[in-house]
């Protein structure tokens, strides 16, 4: 997605009808005006010392630094966009949203997912009282916070053509240095290259947003078929 960045600190400068534009402020009134508006909101900072003027906001950058990724995904995590990591002639690589939820716990709950994926948290049925409990927003909000933060996480398969579904891929924290590759394919999609070519495109775009990681896999020695796709993508592979 290509966006329109606007450094923005008096309110009267403001023009509304600016399509897909993220404004960068560093005045608190005009960022509650904007944010008034409903667009998208970046606070510029020139030192942490700031950061309680702005209480409430999420997105921060430091003067002078503008990176266009991390500037996209702003943009998209502020108007709950989906970002689009990577794509291909056949496929797109994005994060997840709110409406995948459904969808991915139908996955895992596929008797080869269940016999070699560790289960996903329960979400039970209707609000709670407990703020604690998970829910399908707050799993939603910790998703979009790390991809943010790390620069990295499991995303969705998305064929090109039709918009179908086809599985996750991506990546899990192991330490501050290394990453374990995951995937999972819907069963009716499965032994058609897409988690190889999904993975292919995951690898290369951390290369470019966090190249300092080591990308290793894990993996049950009796997955045959992930054992085989690791191999293939000559990754450092751990039995677990």
């Amino acid at each position: 997605m290509k966006i329109n960045i606007v450094n923005i600190d008096k309110t009267e400068d403001y023009r509304e009808g600016c399509k897909d534009t993220l404004f960068v402020t560093s005045n608190r009134e005009v960022a509650d005006h904007l944010t008034s508006k409903g667009e998208a909101v970046c606070i510029c900072v020139c030192d942490e010392e700031q950061l309680p003027a702005f209480e409430g906001y999420k997105y921060f950058i430091t003067e002078g630094v503008q990176d266009i990724g991390h500037m996209e995904m702003v943009y998209c995590h502020t108007m709950n966009i989906p970002y689009v990591i990577a794509e291909s002639e056949d496929l797109i690589i994005r994060e997840e949203t709110l409406e995948d939820l459904a969808k991915i716990y139908e996955l895992y709950e596929d008797e080869d997912c269940q016999r070699f994926l560790e289960p996903l948290p329960a979400i039970p049925d209707g609000p709670s009282q407990d703020e604690n409990t998970l829910t399908a927003a707050s799993r939603f909000e910790s998703v979009k916070n790390s991809y943010m933060f790390n620069g990295y996480g499991m995303w969705i398969i998305e064929r090109k053509s039709d918009g179908a579904f086809l599985g996750r891929a991506g990546f899990e924290y192991v330490d501050d240095d290394t990453v374990s590759i995951g995937f999972a394919i819907v069963k009716n999609e499965r032994k058609k290259g897409y988690a190889y070519a999904a993975c292919l495109l995951c690898i290369d775009y951390l290369k470019d947003v966090r190249p300092e990681l080591k990308v290793i896999a894990k993996c049950d020695p009796l997955n045959f078929a992930s054992k085989a796709l690791i191999e293939k993508l000559s990754l450092p592979l751990y039995e677990c």
